[in-house]
């Protein structure tokens, strides 16, 4: 079994690959598989509507985490957005878990 969080960001692409492969390096361990994507989809402003955001995203961040190994991923997964500048949400599958507007 495994926990997935996306991480939405207004991060150029490469710029915000470069991150989270420094990151991945850091927390391999503990992240079963991580992405990053450019394309949101269609439904992407309705989706992010529902979260008290109105201006789209440019970027996600997909990642995966073992269960059993679910607290050491998640605290390096918080220091990883933390880390990262400008407007962010973050998901835990579909819950609410933090947005920063700037």
């Amino acid at each position: 079994m495994a926990i997935e969080y996306f991480i939405y960001t207004d991060i150029a692409l490469p710029d915000l690959e470069q991150m989270l492969e420094q990151s991945v390096r850091h927390a391999s361990a503990e992240w079963a598989h991580s992405s990053v994507k450019a394309d949101l989809g269609p439904f992407h402003e309705e989706i992010m509507e529902e979260y008290g955001v109105n201006e789209p995203f440019k970027t996600r961040i997909y990642s995966r985490h073992y269960k059993d190994r679910s607290v050491e991923a998640r605290a390096k997964l918080l220091e990883f957005f933390d880390s990262l500048p400008g407007r962010k949400l973050i998901l835990n599958g579909d819950s609410f878990v933090d947005f920063r507007e700037r």
